[in-house]
């Protein structure tokens, strides 16, 4: 017999009556509410596991407690009750969050099939968050797909042994922050992590940057330098891009790893060195050995055993709860307003190529905590800063803040306008903001309403 909570919120006396025995014959606990004020005051006390809200209440607007409640208990499962000549509100509060709507007058299996998908659905949006939440809490990342769960099954085998490991993926797919999870979660977590950008070191410092140098190795030597492989003893040495070394860097590293002990420039000392290696590229160093431009032997040194990262666009299930953990960081960070990406949104930005992939949708996120006011995010907010990158990526164009959200909104506007060939009445429901909200803006702006 089920035992889930339903708060029924309708200014329909016998409507509630008739729900709630509907329901309560189905085994469902039921409380009712006649208006907002009632349902705010029962949710100041409990909270339900569904609320079935109306969309018209005597005292308030029922889509403004539907965003008033989806903020507070965003695990709370929401369906609309819809009366005659509402569907279309209806529909806009599916788009805002809601999991579905019945309409009036009610069918009994129809109400029950609803409540059945609608609590199921919750339980198992639930269970994704918890474990998205488990995976950012032991590996420092978030995913969901079948593609990250393979790499977090990796790290945990990989991670309490000393075995190389050989990091791939495109340019932003994370590759740093696994081999900060290998090392967090290594029995050598207490020494360092260092790493070393491979592709930052010219071949004339290679040596004394990882073997470090003696005083006086070389004219500005005025002190001795220990290098990352001796920084790195008992720890972890990260070699990020690692394919864009040069044969002669390749050498002297394979030299050092096959030995385990590194001597400083200008040194005849030899000192030992006790290191867990961990490689990354965005290169195939397989096509790189049939070129000649990486060392045979130094690639089976440092693949023992590949992890690779797909990029976003291939495991689209991971880019809502990342864009959704960004957009709540940069929230905290800048001191905003919590912001929430409306279901339309989601949509679009999971139908996204993000060629920059992580980095790129982080980025993307920061953008819209920065630039939108709005603390609902749509889609067109999102395709507007994909769009307009100069509104931030051009920072030395503006003095402010402010003279850089007026230019975003600027061009935003310009963008909608000209797509609606200047109609203000269907630019402004596409902003979803009033005809007079959208003349006033535009004024303070300094764009005329003439302009497409």
């Amino acid at each position: 017999m089920a035992s889930e909570h339903i708060l029924i919120v309708d200014d329909d006396p016998l409507f509630c009556n008739l729900l709630s025995d509907v329901l309560a014959f189905a085994g469902f606990h039921v409380v009712t509410a006649l208006d907002g004020a009632g349902a705010w005051a029962f949710l100041e006390r409990q909270k339900p596991d569904l609320l079935l809200l109306d969309l018209a209440l005597p005292d308030t607007d029922g889509l403004q407690i539907l965003q008033r409640v989806l903020r507070r208990y965003p695990d709370l499962s929401v369906v609309m009750i819809s009366g005659q000549g509402s569907i279309r509100l209806a529909v806009e509060a599916v788009k805002l969050g809601a999991y579905d709507f019945i309409e009036k007058p009610v069918d009994a299996q129809r109400v029950l099939l609803t409540v059945r998908n609608s609590m199921q659905a919750m339980q198992l949006k639930n269970a994704h968050r918890q474990t998205l939440e488990k995976n950012l809490q032991a590996y420092g990342m978030i995913g969901a797909s079948s593609g990250m769960q393979r790499v977090f099954s990796l790290i945990d085998a990989l991670a309490r042994t000393d075995t190389p490991v050989l990091i791939t993926g495109e340019n932003g797919t994370g590759k740093e922050l696994v081999a900060e999870a290998l090392h967090r979660l290594s029995r050598r977590a207490a020494a360092a992590l260092v790493r070393v950008n491979c592709a930052a070191i010219p071949d004339t410092l290679l040596e004394s940057e990882l073997f470090g140098h003696a005083k006086g190795a070389y004219t500005d030597a005025h002190t001795s330098h220990k290098g990352k492989f001796q920084l790195a003893h008992q720890g972890t040495l990260f070699l990020d891009e690692i394919g864009d070394l040069s044969l002669q860097a390749q050498a002297k590293i394979l030299l050092a790893l096959e030995q385990g002990e590194v001597s400083p420039l200008g040194s005849e000392e030899v000192e030992r060195v006790d290191v867990r290696l961990i490689c990354a590229t965005n290169q195939e160093l397989q096509s790189m050995l049939t070129e000649k431009r990486f060392r045979e032997d130094l690639y089976y040194r440092i693949n023992v055993v590949p992890i690779h990262l797909q990029p976003l666009r291939e495991r689209p299930e991971d880019i809502v709860p990342l864009a959704d953990y960004f957009l709540q960081h940069f929230c905290r960070i800048h001191g905003s307003e919590a912001k929430e990406l409306i279901s339309d949104a989601q949509v679009f930005l999971s139908t996204q190529p993000w060629p920059g992939n992580v980095r790129e949708l982080k980025n993307t996120m920061e953008k819209l905590v920065i630039l939108a006011s709005d603390q609902r995010i749509t889609a067109r907010l999102v395709q507007n800063a994909l769009k307009f990158q100069s509104a931030v990526d051009t920072p030395h164009a503006r003095e402010t803040l402010r003279e850089a959200r007026e230019a975003f909104e600027r061009s935003f506007i310009q963008a909608t306008l000209r797509e609606f060939h200047g109609s203000m009445t269907e630019a402004a429901a596409a902003l979803d903001i009033d005809r007079s909200h959208l003349y006033r803006k535009m004024e303070h702006l300094g764009l005329r309403s003439e302009e497409t």
